[in-house]
C-alpha cells in the first residue's frame, strides 16, 4: 500500500488528470445517455481531424505498444521488458475476455436504422460488434501509465495523459466506440499497469538484501 501511494505521489502529473477525467467522465454519465453522448462527440468533427484522429488512433494500437517492449528490450533493461509485457498481456486478456462476454453493438450496428446520425471516415472500417469496452483506450492508457511511472522526467505526466485521453477520442470520433467503452476501458489499462507495476516493483525491494552493521568495538 505504501508503495502504491508513493507512486501516485511521484506521478501526480499522470494520475490528477485521470482522476479528474475518472469524476467528469461519471458525471457526463450521469447527466446524459448513452445516445447522446456519442452523438455529441461524434458530430464535432471536421475534414482536418478525420485525417488526425486517423493517425491518432493507432496510439492506442497493440503494433505501438509492442514497438515500446521493442525498445525497451534494445537498451536490455530486461526487468522493465518483463513488467510491460504482463501489462499487454493482463490488459489483452481482460479485454478480450470483456468483449465477446458481453458483445455489444458498436455505433455502426446499434444506429444501423438511422446510420445518417453517425459520422464515419471513409478510409476507416468501421466494426459492428464487440463494442464493450474500448482495446485502443484500454492499450493506450496502460501504455502510457507505464511511461509516466518510469520516466523520469515527472512532468511529462501531462503529455502522457493527453495522449491517451486523445487516443480515446479518437475511438468515438472514429464511430468504433461509445463513451461507457472507452471510460471503462481506461481504467482496466490504467489500474492494470499501476497493479502490476507496483506488483514488480515490490518484489523488486524484497530481493534486495539488507545491509546489516555490526556495533563497532573499539579497544582502548
Amino acid at each position: 500500500m505504501k508503495t502504491l501511494l508513493t507512486l501516485l505521489g511521484k506521478n501526480a502529473s499522470f494520475f490528477l488528470p485521470f482522476l479528474l477525467w475518472i469524476v467528469a467522465g461519471a458525471l457526463l454519465q450521469a447527466y446524459f445517455t448513452h445516445d447522446e453522448l456519442f452523438l455529441a462527440i461524434n458530430h464535432a468533427n471536421t475534414p482536418w481531424a478525420d485525417v488526425v484522429m486517423t493517425g491518432i488512433t493507432y496510439i492506442g494500437d497493440g503494433i505501438t505498444f509492442a514497438v515500446m517492449l521493442a525498445f525497451i528490450l534494445v537498451f536490455r533493461k530486461y526487468k522493465l521488458f518483463l513488467t510491460a509485457g504482463t501489462v499487454l498481456l493482463l490488459t489483452t486478456i481482460i479485454v478480450q475476455t470483456a468483449k465477446h462476454y458481453y458483445n455489444e453493438p458498436r455505433p455502426a450496428l446499434y444506429f444501423a436504422d438511422a446510420n445518417y446520425l453517425v459520422h464515419t471516415v471513409k478510409w476507416v472500417t468501421v466494426h459492428g460488434s464487440c463494442s464493450f469496452p474500448s482495446g485502443h483506450t484500454t492499450t493506450a492508457f496502460a501504455m502510457f501509465t507505464f511511461l509516466a511511472m518510469v520516466c523520469r522526467n515527472k512532468f511529462a505526466g501531462f503529455a502522457f495523459i493527453t495522449l491517451a485521453l486523445l487516443a480515446a477520442h479518437s475511438r468515438i470520433y472514429l464511430a468504433q466506440h461509445f463513451f461507457v467503452d472507452v471510460y471503462v476501458g481506461s481504467i482496466i489499462g490504467t489500474t492494470s499497469s499501476l497493479v502490476v507495476y507496483t506488483l514488480f516493483h515490490q518484489s523488486r525491494r524484497k530481493e534486495v538484501p539488507e545491509v546489516v552493521t555490526e556495533p563497532v568495538i573499539s579497544l582502548t
